[in-house]
């Protein structure tokens, strides 16, 4: 028994490969630098799409980082900030398959809206569903002639030969939105040079101001929110306009309707004013045709 715990003793352990050691250290040094941190999946996204999404974010002047989830685990443990360490801890529980992390110093929101807005559109693959109708619009596809023709046929796409290359001789939908694309149509697509499907990074939760937030309520209907800001703005204008309480977007309606009022009160009371004077003109025209109507017609009786 003690020569086993001898020999373990002096079992050295395997040495941590440099490589996730330099990871779990940039890891560190971005958790401190950005206030914003938002974890997005990424199973089933080409690295050409992530390429790019990552290239708009360095231009906003933000951080697109594919991660290892234990390495980023260990990177949240290794945190000599232990407040920053505790707020952070929840994030380990959306750390599942294949990840990436957004280092930003924007607000969530408006950074997740940016990511919903900077489309991004890959190649059609057999399987796929159609997003959107998929149209093949008429004119030359700069596609010589050869076997590529019966992919055309096949797809029931009119074409014909004009100057060497294939032309599409009349707009055609290939596939309507929910349609299941097939390798034939995945095929032609990529061979034009055609990329219908978009692809978004799915938002798995954010961390700003100590705050954990989940990836759904990151989402925001930026037309509703739009619809229920300008119903309040003009509740708001009738009822400040109502009780005559002036500011700078109600003065010229307050105005308005005191000028009016004022112009209605004058006439009924038949106080001359060089504003009024054409009206009680002809309200003493309407009236004095109405009693000589009257009068006419007691006679007449």
């Amino acid at each position: 028994m003690l020569r086993l715990e001898i020999k373990r003793e002096y079992i050295r352990k395997k040495p941590i490969p440099l490589e996730k050691v330099k990871r779990v250290k940039e890891y560190i040094e971005y958790l401190k630098k950005y206030n914003t941190i938002l974890l997005v999946s990424i199973t089933g996204i080409q690295a050409n799409v992530l390429n790019e999404v990552r290239r708009k974010l360095r231009q906003e002047g933000d951080v697109l980082k594919v991660i290892k989830n234990k390495l980023f685990m260990k990177a949240i443990d290794m945190l000599d900030d232990n407040e920053l360490k505790k707020k952070l801890e929840p994030l380990k529980e959306y750390l599942t398959g294949q990840n990436a992390v957004i280092f930003s110093n924007k607000n969530p929101f408006m950074l997740k809206l940016m990511l919903d807005q900077s489309k991004v559109y890959r190649e059609a693959r057999a399987g796929d569903v159609a997003q959107n109708d998929i149209i093949l619009r008429e004119g030359n596809t700069n596609l010589a002639p050869g076997p590529i023709i019966s992919l055309f046929n096949k797809l029931r796409v009119p074409i014909s030969i004009r100057e060497g290359s294939i032309w599409i001789t009349k707009d055609t939908v290939v596939a309507k939105k929910g349609d299941i694309i097939s390798s034939d149509l995945a095929e032609l697509l990529k061979r034009l040079g055609l990329k219908p499907i978009e692809v978004s990074l799915k938002v798995r939760a954010a961390y700003t101001d100590g705050l954990i937030i989940k990836g759904d309520d990151l989402e925001i209907n930026i037309d509703e929110y739009r619809r229920q800001i300008e119903e309040c703005v003009r509740n708001a204008v009738n009822l400040a306009c109502n009780i005559a309480y002036p500011t700078p977007e109600t003065i010229q309606y307050i105005i308005a309707r005191a000028y009016l009022e004022g112009l209605n009160l004058s006439i009924n009371a038949a106080y001359v004013t060089s504003e009024n004077i054409n009206y009680l003109l002809i309200k003493a025209q309407a009236e004095a045709q109405a009693l000589y109507e009257r009068v006419k017609s007691s006679l007449e009786q």
